[in-house]
């Protein structure tokens, strides 16, 4: 294991479900949720806890990026100690830290002698990020110490994946200003949801809809699938585990050999698509 070349990722990246949760060259960088007057840094309450305090006092939560100084001190630290390092964030248009981060890295170059820092737009969000983390850091081990190199395939990286989600409520895409709140009313008594992609730029684009969540899966995994051929799948949830271990089931199935990753989506993320919401992510081959 080469000690140079170092990852960061954010939270919506749910590192501490994956293997990066023992590689000591993952850091994570916190975002905040909060709901009313409490406010926490991601992570420190369970998504159920959060979902029971919505539904106690009927107000949505919201969340923000991490202080300026925080992300200076963090990457500074890092720095200090003669890490080159590589932040893959959450999609751009979905969070403003990828654009932050940005002004920050220069920063800290400008203060460390040294120092490399680069910035990577994830160009989605949850699990896959860290599968992106964990192939920088796999293709370091082969002997790549060239952070051009390495920033460049992080980027091809994100260009190859392709997101699709789902969500159970239209309250929360409602509220995040990402539905208008007759489509969210006329949704909500049609029954209709619609199946979400980012393309290239991270940007939301309704893939598809249908009126019943079954459809509504199905059609989600038939959209993943239209980009054979697959080097890896991804599968996050926000508490449905059952029907997120079954769309990995489909997905091992007619994928057999591709690996698949499961996790939670964290509070952040759901915060802005709330319970029920599910994903299916793929990486196409380069």
């Amino acid at each position: 294991m080469q000690d140079k070349i170092h990852v960061v990722v954010d939270t919506l990246a749910v590192s501490n479900e994956t293997p990066l949760k023992d590689d000591p060259r993952c850091h994570v960088l916190r975002l905040i949720a909060r709901h009313g007057n409490e406010e926490w840094w991601d992570g420190d309450r369970s998504l159920e806890e959060m979902f029971a305090m919505v539904e106690k006092t009927g107000q949505l939560p919201g969340t923000s990026q991490p202080p300026v100084g925080y992300i200076h001190d963090f990457f500074a630290k890092l720095a200090e100690e003669g890490k080159k390092i590589i932040y893959i964030a959450v999609d751009s248009v979905l969070s403003g830290t990828y654009q932050t981060c940005c002004m920050v890295a220069k920063q800290v170059m400008k203060e460390i002698q040294g120092s490399d820092i680069r910035v990577v737009d994830g160009l989605t969000a949850a699990c896959p990020l860290s599968g992106m983390a964990m192939e920088v850091l796999r293709k370091a081990d082969s002997g790549v110490e060239d952070m051009d190199e390495l920033e460049a395939f992080a980027r091809d990286c994100a260009l190859r994946t392709e997101t699709y989600f789902t969500v159970k409520t239209l309250d929360y895409l409602q509220k995040g200003g990402r539905i208008g709140a007759v489509g969210a009313l006329v949704g909500n008594i049609l029954g209709i949801r619609p199946i979400v992609h980012l393309d290239r730029e991270g940007k939301l684009l309704v893939g598809d809809k249908a009126r019943t969540r079954k459809k509504i899966l199905k059609r989600m995994v038939e959209l993943a699938c239209s980009h054979d051929p697959i080097e890896a799948i991804f599968v996050a949830h926000a508490v449905v585990d059952d029907e997120a271990q079954a769309l990995a089931k489909e997905m091992q199935e007619r994928y057999p050999g591709v690996p698949v990753m499961v996790t939670s989506i964290g509070t952040v993320l759901a915060a802005h698509l709330g319970p029920g919401a599910i994903g299916v992510f793929v990486r196409r081959k380069a």
